[in-house]
């Protein structure tokens, strides 16, 4: 459950319900129960709670446990309770939904075909940040990656529109070179940015015949 719910309805419910709850984080979690507005929007700012989208963990209203305290049949009715929508620094997103679908699904992985190179003197999500993007099948360098190692052609099959060397940065380095780059093998984004681009599941798949792979062969 997420630290916003009420309560004591969440008390309630992990004690009707000790089998199939806990208070911490878990491989085997399954459903994460959040606090919604009146039009059912989850608002959140916080990237630990994001990751539970990017999971695929199905997303609940708090509402649902109050229907299972009623009645204990509704606890497989969890579909009526889905939060649809999240709002991440004051604007709604709508891929909640396809993140669950993409993730039971296992369809091919978000970030394949990315490289991504945080830019910073200090970044507090450093870890975090790395756990997502190799879970969605992207690389996270260790050193800057330098274009030169990789195909001028390339791009991420799901993002044929962006450069494959994704650099996250907190705007006080000059990385205008970067983004000027010629051959627009940089997609630069701040860390909000980059979590926007996440929730909105956007795809534009590569439709070349034979898309060159990002990284060039060793020979």
């Amino acid at each position: 459950m997420e630290d916003q719910t009420d309560n004591e309805l969440t008390d309630k419910f992990m004690d009707q319900f000790q089998s199939i709850t806990s208070d911490e984080p878990m491989p085997t979690t399954t459903h994460f129960v959040v606090k919604t507005d009146k039009d059912g929007v989850w608002e959140t700012d916080r990237l630990d709670n994001l990751i539970w989208i990017f999971n695929g963990v199905i997303i609940v209203k708090e509402q649902w446990m109050a229907a299972c305290l009623n009645d204990e049949k509704l606890i497989e009715k969890d579909s009526n309770y889905l939060v649809e929508k999240v709002k991440f620094k004051g604007t709604i997103y709508q891929g909640v939904l396809a993140w669950s679908e993409a993730m039971a699904k296992g369809k091919m992985p978000y970030l394949i075909g990315v490289y991504v190179g945080v830019v910073m003197k200090e970044c507090a999500n450093l870890s975090l940040l790395s756990n997502l993007v190799e879970a969605h099948g992207g690389t996270m360098m260790t050193t800057f990656p330098m274009k030169q190692n990789f195909n001028k052609t390339s791009h991420p099959y799901l993002h044929a529109h962006l450069g494959p060397l994704f650099l996250i940065h907190d705007g006080t380095i000059d990385l205008s070179i970067y983004k000027n780059d010629p051959d627009k093998m940089y997609t630069l984004f701040t860390e909000d940015e980059f979590l926007v681009f996440m929730l909105k599941r956007d795809i534009t798949t590569d439709k070349r015949q034979n898309p060159p792979s990002v990284m060039k062969t060793v020979k």
